[in-house]
């Protein structure tokens, strides 16, 4: 980082991913899951 005025910090590189949430499934919540994966693992 450098530093400027006023407190502020200018980075010298950075990467910036935006991404949506295609699917959500946990172990116990599966209603999102695939359904080939509900038949094999419930």
């Amino acid at each position: 980082m450098i530093p400027r005025k006023r407190g502020r910090y200018v980075f010298e590189d950075y990467r910036l991913r935006i991404a949506r949430v295609i699917r959500d499934c946990g172990m116990s919540a599966r209603a999102q899951a695939p359904a080939d994966s509900r038949a094999v693992n419930g």
